[in-house]
């Protein structure tokens, strides 16, 4: 070591100085640190005792060449090759080679850098990389299923084959009993539990409290406290993962301190995964039910509509032709009969609850073709279909809105007839688009709706004229909500009645969405 540099010794990394031969001639002190050997223990053994590439492929090839042949590379070069302790151990390391002369001999500083944190690094690096590519491909999967039983087998195999947790279990929530249940458990679970427990509110477990608290609680070894945990359980370590109002998911492990900070992590993000399918699976069935309950009342109304058009028309119009018959067989000098005239506005009356009926019925159904439509051009067609006697329409703003034409108008002409009807043959309307450009309002001059009767005016057969049908503002209704918007009543500027629509598909914000 006297014939070189000590300078050596100040070095980080352990370092050697080998001859063309490969043998040692000397090493600084860190080779006892890194490798367990003193320095004078190496010196006159072959490097390639110390240093070989597992593999027996390039790398060895290459530090052979460089060590026997040195002189022609003027430029160190960086190897992956293996280092042997002196027990026999084996560390992965990188070499750094560079040689220099010294009295006409060739020799190579050879440095051995211990990367075992680095490669420890890049391994837990790729592992955490296939677990959260596996946790994307689960999740897509999950997100598939429609039952939760289902889903519920699937969180575990997830647990188990990706997380690598053996020991797990799924308990669901039974919310007339208050208990939770458990559902799917993997099969070393079985083996080593056997019988799973049902929790609930009255025994003392760490699974309820979870549930219950709704934070996630992990045990890294149960037997330090055992006051709270039997000590004669095999579960050393336990996490429990709340799943919202759903249930848990268990993890155990027979080892104390089993799960680091990043399995903690990745194991609680995919039970909030799990959590979000349920809620999904939740409300997809509510729906599937609410859907089938509208199909049962859409059924439902049309065979009443069916009855109203077959069933009462008939005896209308019988009634209607009696009259005419009645009318025509008296006296000139007394037609003016108060009696004919009331069955006559009984018999206008019941057609018109017949019309509106059906179209209450037709309104209600589903809309599939939508198409543009100017608001402008809308109201003039609906405007048209109305007695609007002295009546006046003002468009204040025109917009394109998607919409069933034949739909819209029906509730465009409903609501200018009611409009004449409860304000007066001269009332003013005005319609135009709304400020946020989200929707369309129609409005009218006239004394309003008390705000505590707004909401009850959409219902069918509420009407604030005696001689009314009801049905009109109902038909109004239901025509929004075919098409997925909303409708609320406010005051006009002019102290009248404003019908405000809103969530409506207008050429502005699709636009400005876009």
């Amino acid at each position: 070591m006297d014939r070189f540099p000590d300078a050596l010794d100040g070095l980080p990394d352990p370092v050697v100085i080998v001859d063309t031969d490969g043998t040692i001639q000397a090493g600084n002190d860190r080779t006892t640190d890194v490798l367990g050997y003193r320095p004078d223990e190496l010196e006159g053994t072959a490097i390639e005792s110390l240093i070989f590439d597992p593999d027996e492929g390039s790398a060895g090839d290459t530090l052979h060449r460089y060590v026997t042949d040195p002189e022609p590379r003027s430029m160190s070069a960086s190897l992956d090759l293996c280092a042997r302790r002196d027990d026999d151990t084996v560390i992965p390391v990188t070499l750094s080679l560079g040689p220099f002369e010294q009295d006409g001999q060739t020799f190579l500083v050879v440095t051995i850098v211990d990367v075992r944190a680095e490669k420890a690094e890049r391994a837990a690096l790729h592992r955490r990389t296939e677990i959260l590519e596996a946790l994307h491909t689960a999740t897509q999967d999950l997100l598939k299923t429609t039952d939760r039983e289902v889903a519920a087998q699937a969180a575990i195999t997830y647990v188990e084959e990706t997380l690598g947790h053996s020991i797990a279990g799924l308990w669901l929530y039974d919310e007339p009993e208050n208990v939770l249940e458990p559902i799917v458990w993997t099969d070393p679970a079985d083996e080593l539990i056997g019988d799973h427990p049902t929790f609930d509110a009255d025994e003392r477990s760490i699974t309820w409290e979870a549930f219950d608290s709704g934070d996630p609680i992990y045990v890294p070894d149960t037997h330090a406290d055992p006051d709270r945990y039997n000590l004669s359980s095999p579960i050393r370590s336990e996490l429990v993962l709340p799943l919202g109002r759903y249930g848990v998911i268990n993890i155990g492990a027979t080892e104390a301190d089993a799960f680091g900070e990043s399995a903690l992590a990745v194991a609680r993000l995919w039970a909030a995964t799990v959590t979000m399918v349920f809620v999904r699976i939740e409300r997809e069935q509510q729906l599937r039910e609410r859907e089938a309950e509208v199909a049962r009342e859409r059924d439902r109304l049309e065979e009443f509509a069916s009855l109203v058009s077959h069933d009462l028309r008939n005896p209308l119009n019988v009634a209607r032709g009696n009259l005419a018959l009645i009318t025509d067989r008296l006296d000139s000098e007394h037609t003016d009969q108060p009696e004919l005239d009331a069955v006559i506005r009984s018999l206008d009356r019941m057609e018109a609850l017949v019309e509106d009926m059906l179209t209450l019925a037709r309104q209600g159904a589903a809309i599939d073709d939508l198409e543009w439509v100017s608001l402008e051009s809308a109201a003039a067609e609906a405007w048209g279909g109305v007695d609007t006697a002295d009546a006046e329409l003002t468009v204040a703003s025109d917009c394109r809105l998607r919409a069933d034409r034949s739909r819209l108008r029906q509730a465009l002409e409903n609501l200018f007839a009611n409009a004449v009807e409860h304000v007066g043959e001269s009332v003013r309307v005005t319609v135009g688009r709304l400020d946020d450009r989200g929707g369309f309002y129609v409005a009218d001059d006239g004394p309003g709706i008390p705000s505590d009767r707004r909401e009850e005016v959409f219902e069918a057969g509420v009407s604030t004229e005696p001689d009314g049908t009801g049905f009109g503002l109902k038909i109004v209704d239901e025509v929004t909500q075919a098409h997925g918007w909303t409708v609320t009543i406010a005051a006009g500027e002019d102290g009248g009645t404003r019908f405000e629509f809103r969530d409506v598909d207008t050429a502005d914000v699709v636009a400005a969405d876009n």
